[in-house]
């Protein structure tokens, strides 16, 4: 028997109301739906979006974003009443949480993938099952494209690691963060950051 929370939501996303900080819409409710099954996702595909999804909540959840959160709560409802057929797929309201869903695992592909020097549009593109110009359009309204992406993860893996005690090559670093060569990780670590690696490590950033 569904909880009277997780009718009310339900009531409230059907009918296109959007949810805010402090809405009557409860955040457990929202995955309480995401997390129950559905016999149409095996052949739909949307189940690893969902998932994105709510890792995306998770984290933001952990990390105190309340700015994120509410919107969050109604990609990850919105793409379980997809999978659930409570909303069209080609609605306007299940694109858009369709494009935040497959932006959040193109994301998330990127950080799986960053040790790979060939990492690229086309790889991630196919494992999204989109085109390579779809995914472009993707980042292009993040601000952000698919490279500068890539790049900013890189960087900020590379600085973590720098960090680590005890310490680790240089060259392993690099690696670890899928720059091409020693010599590409100097040049993007230093124009980012205004100092070497070695440098970075020896201030303790």
């Amino acid at each position: 028997m569904q909880s009277e929370g997780f009718c009310t939501m339900r009531t409230k996303l059907e009918d296109g109301t959007h949810t805010r900080a402090g809405d009557a819409v409860d955040q457990t409710a929202a995955l309480e739906l995401a997390r129950r099954g559905s016999p149409t996702t095996s052949n739909r595909g949307w189940a690893p979006l969902l998932e994105a999804c709510l890792a995306d909540f998770k984290d933001a959840t952990e990390a105190g974003d309340t700015v994120s959160i509410p919107a969050l709560v109604k990609i990850v409802a919105d793409l379980a009443l997809i999978e659930r057929g409570a909303i069209r797929p080609g609605s306007r309201r299940a694109q858009q949480a369709l494009r935040v869903g497959r932006l959040s695992l193109a994301r998330r592909l990127i950080t799986r993938h960053l040790a790979k020097p060939a990492l690229s549009p086309g790889m991630v593109a196919d494992m999204l099952g989109v085109s390579v110009r779809y995914l472009h359009v993707l980042f292009e309204a993040t601000g952000a494209s698919f490279s500068q992406t890539v790049t900013a993860q890189r960087l900020s893996e590379s600085r973590k690691l720098l960090c680590e005690k005890p310490p680790r090559p240089i060259a392993d670093v690099a690696l670890t963060c899928g720059f091409g060569s020693l010599a590409t990780f100097y040049r993007i670590f230093s124009a980012s950051e205004g100092l070497t690696p070695g440098e970075y490590r020896a201030a303790g950033l």
